[in-house]
């Protein structure tokens, strides 16, 4: 795996510049994630004592709303120190209770202690960030940190006609030929998620996701 795949310093240097990367531009959202807040609308608190790990968290703003839906524990995982700093400021400047249930932990995804298992783990944007030689590793890293009966949740994105990146172009053909391979099977499969529910930023036009699309797939490691 080269240097940016799995610890790039590209990260540190956008998040840095300037005094620190502003709210709400390049691919800081402003809040939580769409495609996730649709989804937890949908279900029920999970039981008591359940995990969650979101990497690339970022200002931690999926975290937090993990942590409200009832998590008793949520790992937030930045490789970036200034995005870390910047996601400790976050959870410092909201209101609620549940930030006490946030940990931010800045480190490197694919040196994680694969002893440490999660109920949950949300991938918004971390994939897509990645270089293409890190994917499977990638899949490998999350069938090993996820608990047994665990979800790996997947927003899908950007899914489009797309060169270069980061952002990688994604598909749901794609990350399946990543995840099946390392033991996960798809459950459920949300490929026509209304505008609203896309993945995209408070001030970019909605119509934006008609080129750089979203779907929502949940998955869980096979057991045959």
């Amino acid at each position: 795996m080269n240097g940016h795949a799995g610890a790039s310093p590209h990260w540190e240097k956008l998040w840095a510049a300037d005094g620190g990367l502003p709210k709400g531009t390049r691919f800081d959202v402003a809040g939580v994630a769409r495609p996730l807040a649709a989804e937890l609308s949908r279900r029920r608190p999970p039981t008591s004592g359940k995990s969650a790990l979101v990497p690339g968290c970022g200002r931690a703003y999926d975290a937090l709303a993990l942590a409200e839906h009832g998590y008793a524990d949520v790992v937030a995982l930045d490789i970036s120190l200034a995005a870390c700093h910047a996601a400790r400021e976050e959870m410092k400047e909201v209101s609620s209770s549940a930030a006490e249930r946030v940990e931010i932990r800045c480190a490197d995804f694919f040196a994680l202690d694969e002893e440490r298992k999660f109920d949950t783990i949300w991938d918004c944007t971390f994939l897509c960030a990645l270089d293409p030689s890190a994917r499977e590793e990638w899949a490998r890293r999350m069938a090993s940190l996820l608990a047994p009966g665990g979800e790996l949740l997947t927003a899908v994105f950007p899914i489009g006609d797309r060169d270069g990146g980061p952002p990688y172009a994604m598909s749901v053909s794609l990350v399946r030929s990543l995840l099946e391979p390392a033991g996960f099977e798809a459950i459920v499969v949300l490929d026509s998620l209304p505008i609203e529910e896309q993945h995209r930023r408070p001030g970019d036009d909605p119509n934006s996701v008609l080129t750089r699309g979203t779907a929502l797939v949940t998955w869980m490691l096979r057991t045959d």
